[in-house]
C-alpha cells in the first residue's frame, strides 16, 4: 500500500498524487470524533491549510510533543479520513472526523 510521504516543516503531505493536508492526533484527545486545535494564529501557512481542508479530507498524524502537549516532529501517518464542519472559533480550528477513507499502519 503507498503511504503518505511528507517534508519537513510541510503541513502537508503527498498521497497517490495529492498534496493533503496533516492533522495531529493530540488535538483529538478525549474529544473524538471531534478535531480542536488551539493554535490558529496570524503565519501565512494558516489559509491555505484551513482552505485544503474545506475540500473536505485531511490525514491524521502521530507526533513527537514537547513538554506542553504540543506536536513538534510528526511521526508517522495513521490514516486518511473525510472530515466536515471546518470552522474557526477565535484562535481554534475544529472539524469532525467523519469517514476513515484509508489506513497508513
Amino acid at each position: 500500500m503507498a503511504k503518505p510521504r511528507g517534508e519537513r516543516g510541510s503541513w502537508f503531505a503527498e498521497w497517490k498524487g495529492e498534496k493533503l493536508p496533516c492533522v495531529h492526533r493530540c488535538w483529538t484527545r478525549g474529544i473524538w470524533p471531534h478535531h480542536c486545535d488551539p493554535g490558529v494564529s496570524d503565519k501565512p501557512q494558516w489559509e491555505p491549510f484551513i482552505n485544503a481542508l474545506k475540500e473536505g479530507r485531511a490525514i491524521l498524524t502521530e507526533d513527537e510533543l514537547d513538554k506542553d502537549g504540543v506536536p513538534i516532529n510528526r511521526n508517522g501517518y495513521v490514516a486518511l479520513y473525510r472530515i466536515e464542519n471546518v470552522t474557526l472559533r477565535g484562535n481554534e480550528l475544529h472539524f469532525d472526523f467523519t469517514e476513515r477513507l484509508a489506513d497508513f499502519r
